[in-house]
């Protein structure tokens, strides 16, 4: 295999922004089509790429998007996501932030603000959060195993204010919900007058290691609606991962 036509390929792919046909891939790179086929079929039998069930289009795999997000440095990553807490931040006029699994905790590790200053935002800081309170954390724990989630929550459910859970069974209600509706909510639970929404970041089967949200006062989350910011961040979230691939590679290019 040409590497350096694998290579191509692969950019090509992960600039198209979605599925693309073969017959693109080889006008754009300007390689007969009959090579780009067999390179594809090669990368496709290494789990780096993927066709539709009808062979008609070609995608990067969710392994290879995950392999790419884990390996890349927090730098990397943070650069990776930051288009997509950009275009959140602007859109509710509130402060985007990332959330990553950090071996047995989760940390914010990037909030962005919005761009209008005309009103204040709140910071949710760049550090270890609350796993049983924090909407960064509880997007995440939701979809991992239940032992893995529970050694990360532990037993001591600090109450930060008289609405944080601090009881297991509403807890793991609370995580069952998160599931069902793509995304979690922090009402009120670690600060008075401030809600956080946040939807895991999912690549495919392969799992969940970031998180993308939302922080402001709790009366601003309430007039734009609580489950209109959630569904915006269910659907942001599954997009964040191709744009971090494809902004990715544009640092590594």
């Amino acid at each position: 295999m040409s590497v350096n036509r694998a290579l191509q390929i692969i950019h090509s792919v992960a600039k198209a922004g979605g599925p693309v046909t073969p017959t693109e891939i080889a006008e754009q790179i300007g390689v007969p089509r009959v090579s780009v086929y067999r390179l594809i079929t090669t990368l496709e039998n290494e789990n780096v790429l993927q066709r539709s069930q009808d062979k008609t289009f070609v995608e990067l795999s969710p392994a290879f998007l995950r392999s790419m997000i884990i390996g890349a440095s927090t730098g990397q990553v943070i650069a990776g996501f930051k288009e997509s807490m950009t275009c959140a931040a602007n859109n509710w006029s509130a402060t985007a932030f990332l959330g990553q699994l950090d071996g047995a905790s989760v940390r914010v590790v990037h909030a962005v603000t919005p761009c209008d200053t005309k009103m204040g935002y709140v910071h949710p800081g760049n550090n270890v959060r609350p796993a049983h309170a924090c909407s960064a954390s509880r997007a995440i724990l939701a979809f991992l195993p239940k032992d893995k989630a529970e050694a990360i929550i532990g037993s001591d459910y600090e109450a930060f204010t008289d609405k944080t859970i601090v009881d297991k069974d509403a807890l793991d209600h609370e995580l069952a919900l998160t599931r069902k509706r793509g995304y979690s909510i922090c009402d009120e639970e670690i600060d008075p007058g401030v809600i956080s929404v946040a939807a895991p970041i999912i690549v495919g089967t392969a799992g969940v290691v970031y998180s993308l949200g939302i922080v402001s006062f709790a009366t601003r989350i309430r007039e734009d609606g609580i489950d209109k910011i959630g569904e915006y961040l269910h659907a942001k979230a599954k997009g964040a991962i191709l744009n971090a691939s494809q902004n990715l590679f544009k640092l590594s290019a």
